[in-house]
């Protein structure tokens, strides 16, 4: 029959957790092994008889520490358990049997290859921790980038945020450990024995995992939904909309191409604005104009940048978010599916520090798309029908020199 105890101690506390294994056998507990995931100790049960507990630090190799053991066995010990990277444990019932160590000093000596075994874990640890972190910021970094400037989704940036301070936590953790094993040394080295630490009577382990289930819950859950909203753009119909510049229209478009309209057709759509520190000024308006030979549909996506400098960083996010999207939409299996799609190509208009243009085929219409960038502001027009980039630049710059008075 076996039972399981909570384990009272820190795994490097020597002289505790030996006295502790010590009374358990006293008490009938025999020590089978340790359950790290439930930080509890395994017993097996049987008649109350004093045994001697002892822990001996990893070795260099483990063909040294099986050679080791061979020793500890021809002289009574037997191995029990071990605590990975730190001690193999060793029980003996004869009294008269000698100690592992007859000194401080050479347990001292002995305690260098645990402290080489942490190391190594706790370097490979925080490296492993650092290539996740770096790797997400690698692959996400337009993402981040985007909740940062436009204030997007700030429940990322919260959440980021939050694993930059636990990270840090975890790393002083495990040095801390560290830390205790090299003064462990330290007071050996002097010659002096060890005291036996103040152990702690530890609740259930369900009752701590629960507590911190609870807490990064309500840090990564409930608090940014009390106190950051998750998508803050708003969103409104066309006639609801008050926008910074009077976008042209369709008829305005295609006016300036080979084949104009002689009426507005009907507009639907909706707009959507939202405003941070880095772009005070974010709209999007969609726009589908409706008319008995052909249906025309608009995209406009304007960005305000507080500097050239964010305006700069906009355009490429802006950039590497189209071509994202072009990715994934030349594999859509419904009618939203693009096909020839040309990458985007430097454009060369008048007034303008940088322009693209991109193209592709959608529901039977060609679509082109086209970014520009002009001091702090970042324009993006994405159009279906007729009209020519050539002939509607004209209009959307003429458009971004006129603001709409409130």
């Amino acid at each position: 029959m076996t039972v399981q105890e909570p384990i009272p101690c820190s795994f490097f506390d020597i002289p505790g957790l030996q006295s502790w294994l010590d009374e358990k056998a006293r008490q009938g507990l025999f020590l089978e092994r340790f359950n790290y995931h439930l930080d509890r100790a395994v017993f097996e049960t049987g008649d109350p008889r004093p045994v001697r507990y002892r822990l001996d630090p990893v070795g260099r190799s483990k063909k040294k520490d099986r050679e080791r053991a061979e020793l500890y066995r021809e002289a009574g010990w037997t191995h029990v358990a071990d605590i990975p990277r730190a001690f193999h444990i060793f029980s003996c019932e004869d009294p008269d049997a000698p100690e592992l160590y007859s000194d401080p000093q050479s347990l001292s000596l002995a305690l260098s290859g645990t402290i080489r075994a942490q190391i190594r874990y706790q370097l490979t640890f925080a490296l492993t921790i650092i290539l996740f972190v770096g790797g997400l910021l690698f692959f996400f970094w337009g993402i981040y980038w985007e909740d940062l400037l436009l204030w997007t989704h700030p429940r990322n940036l919260f959440t980021l945020a939050v694993a930059a301070i636990l990270f840090p936590g975890l790393f002083l953790a495990v040095a801390l450990d560290l830390r205790k094993l090299f003064k462990i040394r330290r007071t050996l080295a002097q010659g002096l024995p060890l005291k036996a630490k103040k152990r702690w009577n530890r609740p259930r382990w369900i009752i701590i995992w629960l507590a911190v289930y609870l807490t990064l819950n309500l840090t990564l859950n409930l608090f940014p939904r009390l106190f950051l909203e998750d998508y803050r753009p708003e969103i409104c119909g066309l006639d609801e909309a008050v926008l910074s510049h009077p976008w042209p229209t369709a008829a305005q478009l295609e006016a300036a191409g080979p084949d104009p309209l002689t009426e507005e057709p009907a507009a639907d759509g909706y707009v959507t604005t939202n405003d941070s520190w880095f772009a005070p000024v974010q709209e999007y308006v969609s726009t589908n104009w409706e008319t008995r030979e052909y249906d025309y549909w608009t995209g406009v996506r304007y960005l305000q940048a507080r500097s050239p400098k964010a305006a700069e960083l906009l355009y490429r996010l802006e950039r590497d978010k189209e071509i994202r999207y072009q990715k994934k939409a030349v594999s859509f299996p419904n009618a939203n599916r693009i096909t020839e799609v040309q990458p985007f190509q430097p454009w060369d208009w008048p007034g303008l520090d940088r322009a693209e243009l991109t193209r592709c085929h959608r529901r039977g219409q060609d679509i082109w798309t086209l970014l520009l960038l002009r001091e702090r502001d970042v324009l993006m027009v994405e159009y279906s029908g007729p009209a020519q980039p050539e002939d509607c630049i004209p209009l959307f710059l003429e458009a971004l020199d006129k603001e709409v008075t409130p």
